[in-house]
């Protein structure tokens, strides 16, 4: 028969590598890595026709398409880009008008949202190649809930 001694020494071993394994699946790369540049200096613009589906689609560049909520859909907006990777969004802070949309797209190993600070406005859980689309109405601070040291703005104008 198994102690009690030696049963919390196994149950606490066992929670002590869960969190370990957690801890280091947020590493999501080395040292060496270096973040792709993402100065958002010439905006996509959606060329994206509003259709009775539910949702559009639009090309980023050749390796990216992205999924457009049409019921936040403005064929005027502008889009601006924030790409999640590195454990930061990029650009951190993004300027945008008044009607433009703000894409979000995981590029990471791991999967992350996007929160206003006061929960106004919440992402899904966007899992890596992801990505949610969105018309911010408002200045606001945003962070990622699972990994609150990320953190972001976005100043409507």
């Amino acid at each position: 028969m198994i102690s009690l001694k030696n049963f919390f020494r196994t149950g606490f071993s066992a929670i002590a590598i869960a969190c370990l394994l957690n801890i280091t699946s947020c590493n999501s790369g080395s040292k060496d890595t270096i973040p792709t540049e993402n100065d958002n200096s010439s905006p996509v613009t959606s060329n994206t026709t509003s259709t009775s589906d539910a949702a559009t689609t639009q090309k980023v560049d050749s390796a990216t398409t992205i999924k457009t909520d049409a019921t936040h859909s403005n064929s005027n907006a502008a889009a601006q880009v924030v790409t999640i990777e590195n454990m930061k969004f990029n650009p951190a802070t993004i300027t945008v008008k008044k009607g433009d949309q703000v894409t979000f797209i995981n590029k990471d190993v791991v999967a992350h949202n996007a929160a206003e600070v006061n929960k106004a406005w919440i992402s899904p859980m966007l899992q890596p190649g992801q990505s949610w689309t969105f018309t911010p109405e408002k200045t606001s601070d945003y962070y990622c809930t699972v990994h609150v040291v990320m953190k972001g703005k976005i100043i409507v104008q």
